[in-house]
């Protein structure tokens, strides 16, 4: 289940981009450690351990650290970005018992408990697709957010950048960043919001997927197209998911979009913010 210490989203900063990403084991991990000093810590006649049972973040970043070299190792080509999407897609959503994933309260974990899910490093290895984020993403994510064009130069070393239209604009940063998730912070009743991703792919030739999705009563969802088609390796397809409501509760409301090939199982969570 997801620790009742671990970090919760929507996210501070914006909540156009989903958070958490994803989680790790964090609890109760028998880790190497600075041996302990205090003598009341040590039996008698014994050594300082240099090991000890520890929680929290800097026990879950270490195995997502882990995991995305574990990754590198096995495809050295790809960008940190396509390592955290495959990590993202490819992750659980089912504790040990085959049941949904829980909170702490014993609620189901949602998008902002637990993000993707729990990572699952084997499956990483082959995702059949991923979202590659560009350099050029987050400079745009700077002009959404509010920063100057000329800002974005210096801060790049890019003299030739410019702003993406209709920047600034938080509202476009949903769509205009190529993540392997989609949050949609205002959705408002008899209005849609239409995300667009870009997913390259990264298994066999000749592949199609198709898109299954999950959502909450009263959300209404449609992906266009219903099919990617790739005939090669390292080719890229676009697609839309459009949101709107159907007489959803306020609030935010999760699901996924999924892409399958019949081998692969491409997850991309998303949460909306019904208003």
């Amino acid at each position: 289940m997801v620790a009742s210490f671990s970090a919760r989203g929507p996210g501070g900063l914006t909540e156009s981009i989903l958070k958490p990403d994803l989680m790790a084991p964090g609890v109760s991990i028998l880790a190497a450690a600075m041996p302990s000093t205090d003598k009341a810590d040590v039996p008698d006649g014994k050594k300082p351990s240099a090991f000890a049972i520890k929680s929290g973040t800097s026990m879950a970043c270490p195995h997502v650290a882990g995991a995305a070299a574990f990754v590198k190792s096995a495809h050295p080509g790809w960008s940190p970005s396509m390592i955290r999407s495959a990590l993202m897609t490819t992750a659980t959503t089912r504790n040990n018992l085959g049941q949904p994933v829980a909170s702490n309260t014993g609620a189901v974990a949602t998008g902002h408990d637990m993000g993707a899910g729990e990572i699952s490093p084997l499956r990483a290895l082959s995702p059949g697709l991923v979202f590659d984020t560009t350099a050029k993403d987050y400079l745009n994510f700077l002009c959404y957010y509010g920063y100057k064009a000329k800002l974005v130069r210096m801060v790049s070393g890019d003299a030739g950048f410019a702003c993406p239209r209709g920047a600034p604009s938080p509202d476009l940063i949903a769509t205009g960043i190529n993540y392997p998730s989609i949050s949609v912070p205002r959705l408002a009743a008899g209005k849609a919001v239409t995300v667009s991703r870009t997913a390259m792919n990264v298994g066999p030739s000749n592949a199609t997927y198709t898109a299954t999705v999950e959502a909450p009563a009263g959300l209404s969802l449609k992906v266009l197209p219903e099919r990617l088609v790739f005939s090669r390796r390292w080719t890229t397809a676009a697609y839309e998911v459009s949101f709107g409501s159907a007489g959803a509760s306020k609030g935010y409301a999760y699901g996924a979009v999924t892409w399958s090939d019949g081998a692969h199982s491409v997850r991309t969570p998303f949460a909306v913010n019904v208003v």
